[in-house]
Protein backbone atom coordinates (compact mmCIF):
# COMPACT_ATOMS: atom_id res chain seq x y z
CA UNK A 1 0.00 0.00 0.00
CA UNK A 2 2.93 2.33 0.65
CA UNK A 3 4.01 2.08 -2.99
CA UNK A 4 0.59 3.41 -4.08
CA UNK A 5 0.89 6.35 -1.68
CA UNK A 6 4.40 7.09 -2.93
CA UNK A 7 3.22 6.89 -6.52
CA UNK A 8 0.21 9.15 -5.91
CA UNK A 9 2.29 11.73 -4.04
CA UNK A 10 5.03 11.70 -6.68
CA UNK A 11 2.42 11.98 -9.44
CA UNK A 12 0.69 14.88 -7.70
CA UNK A 13 3.95 16.79 -7.32
CA UNK A 14 5.02 16.01 -10.88
CA UNK A 15 1.63 17.21 -12.13
CA UNK A 16 2.10 20.38 -10.10
CA UNK A 17 5.47 21.02 -11.74
CA UNK A 18 3.94 20.59 -15.20
CA UNK A 19 0.99 22.82 -14.28
CA UNK A 20 3.43 25.52 -13.16
CA UNK A 21 5.28 25.19 -16.45
CA UNK A 22 2.03 25.65 -18.36
CA UNK A 23 1.16 28.62 -16.19
CA UNK A 24 4.27 30.60 -17.15
CA UNK A 25 4.38 29.65 -20.85
CA UNK A 26 2.88 32.37 -23.08
CA UNK A 27 1.49 34.36 -20.21
CA UNK A 28 -0.55 33.38 -17.21
CA UNK A 29 -2.04 30.00 -17.86
CA UNK A 30 -2.71 30.07 -21.60
CA UNK A 31 -1.89 26.39 -22.03
CA UNK A 32 -3.96 25.45 -18.99
CA UNK A 33 -7.02 26.49 -20.99
CA UNK A 34 -5.90 24.05 -23.69
CA UNK A 35 -5.93 21.21 -21.16
CA UNK A 36 -9.48 22.12 -20.10
CA UNK A 37 -10.50 22.20 -23.76
CA UNK A 38 -9.16 18.67 -24.34
CA UNK A 39 -11.39 17.39 -21.56
CA UNK A 40 -14.36 19.39 -22.97
CA UNK A 41 -14.47 21.53 -19.84
CA UNK A 42 -13.69 24.88 -21.41
CA UNK A 43 -15.93 27.82 -22.15
CA UNK A 44 -15.99 29.62 -18.85
CA UNK A 45 -13.79 32.11 -17.06
CA UNK A 46 -12.44 29.23 -14.96
CA UNK A 47 -10.72 27.42 -17.87
CA UNK A 48 -7.25 27.94 -16.43
CA UNK A 49 -8.21 26.77 -12.97
CA UNK A 50 -9.98 23.73 -14.42
CA UNK A 51 -6.88 22.91 -16.50
CA UNK A 52 -4.68 23.27 -13.42
CA UNK A 53 -6.87 20.96 -11.33
CA UNK A 54 -7.09 18.46 -14.20
CA UNK A 55 -3.29 18.29 -14.45
CA UNK A 56 -3.08 17.62 -10.73
CA UNK A 57 -5.78 14.94 -10.90
CA UNK A 58 -4.39 13.21 -13.97
CA UNK A 59 -0.88 13.47 -12.54
CA UNK A 60 -2.04 11.76 -9.36
CA UNK A 61 -3.86 9.08 -11.34
CA UNK A 62 -0.79 8.33 -13.46
CA UNK A 63 1.29 8.30 -10.26
CA UNK A 64 -1.05 5.70 -8.74
CA UNK A 65 -0.71 3.55 -11.85
CA UNK A 66 3.06 4.03 -11.72
CA UNK A 67 3.12 2.94 -8.07
CA UNK A 68 0.94 -0.07 -8.83
CA UNK A 69 3.10 -1.18 -11.76
CA UNK A 70 6.36 -0.69 -9.88
CA UNK A 71 4.79 -2.38 -6.88
CA UNK A 72 7.08 -3.68 -4.25
CA UNK A 73 9.95 -4.20 -6.64
CA UNK A 74 13.22 -2.74 -5.53
CA UNK A 75 14.16 -0.30 -8.30
CA UNK A 76 17.44 1.51 -8.54
CA UNK A 77 17.25 5.25 -9.06
CA UNK A 78 18.12 4.94 -12.74
CA UNK A 79 15.45 2.25 -13.25
CA UNK A 80 12.90 4.43 -11.49
CA UNK A 81 13.78 7.44 -13.67
CA UNK A 82 13.62 5.35 -16.84
CA UNK A 83 10.24 3.94 -15.78
CA UNK A 84 9.11 7.50 -15.06
CA UNK A 85 10.22 8.68 -18.50
CA UNK A 86 8.30 5.80 -20.07
CA UNK A 87 5.27 6.86 -18.03
CA UNK A 88 5.78 10.40 -19.36
CA UNK A 89 5.65 9.07 -22.92
CA UNK A 90 2.45 7.17 -22.10
CA UNK A 91 1.06 10.39 -20.55
CA UNK A 92 1.87 12.24 -23.79
CA UNK A 93 0.24 9.58 -25.97
CA UNK A 94 -2.92 9.35 -23.85
CA UNK A 95 -3.45 12.99 -22.90
CA UNK A 96 -2.02 14.94 -25.82
CA UNK A 97 -2.30 12.64 -28.77
CA UNK A 98 -5.43 10.69 -27.92
CA UNK A 99 -7.48 13.40 -26.17
CA UNK A 100 -6.08 16.48 -27.88
CA UNK A 101 -5.76 15.25 -31.42
CA UNK A 102 -7.89 12.17 -32.04
CA UNK A 103 -10.93 12.72 -29.83
CA UNK A 104 -11.10 16.52 -29.79
CA UNK A 105 -9.87 16.82 -33.43
CA UNK A 106 -7.42 19.52 -32.45
CA UNK A 107 -4.62 20.67 -34.67
CA UNK A 108 -1.22 20.85 -33.03
CA UNK A 109 1.54 23.08 -34.28
CA UNK A 110 5.09 21.78 -34.13
CA UNK A 111 5.64 24.07 -31.14
CA UNK A 112 2.59 22.59 -29.38
CA UNK A 113 3.69 19.02 -30.06
CA UNK A 114 7.20 19.70 -28.77
CA UNK A 115 5.95 21.67 -25.75
CA UNK A 116 3.61 18.90 -24.66
CA UNK A 117 6.18 16.17 -25.38
CA UNK A 118 8.86 17.92 -23.33
CA UNK A 119 6.42 18.68 -20.51
CA UNK A 120 5.33 15.02 -20.52
CA UNK A 121 8.94 13.92 -20.26
CA UNK A 122 9.43 16.43 -17.44
CA UNK A 123 6.43 14.88 -15.69
CA UNK A 124 7.98 11.42 -16.06
CA UNK A 125 11.39 12.60 -14.90
CA UNK A 126 9.99 14.21 -11.75
CA UNK A 127 7.69 11.24 -11.11
CA UNK A 128 10.47 8.67 -11.43
CA UNK A 129 12.96 10.74 -9.44
CA UNK A 130 10.64 11.35 -6.52
CA UNK A 131 9.39 7.78 -6.46
CA UNK A 132 12.97 6.48 -6.55
CA UNK A 133 14.08 8.79 -3.74
CA UNK A 134 11.11 7.95 -1.55
CA UNK A 135 11.58 4.22 -2.10
CA UNK A 136 14.68 4.49 -0.09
Amino acid sequence: MAHLRRGAAAGLLAGFVVALLFFVDYGPGTNLSTIAHWFALSGSSLDKLVGFVLLLAVGTLFGLVFGAVCGRRRLTMSQSVLAGLLTGVVWWVVIVWLLGTIIRHGQQSLYGVMLFLMSSLLYGLVLGSLYGQWSG
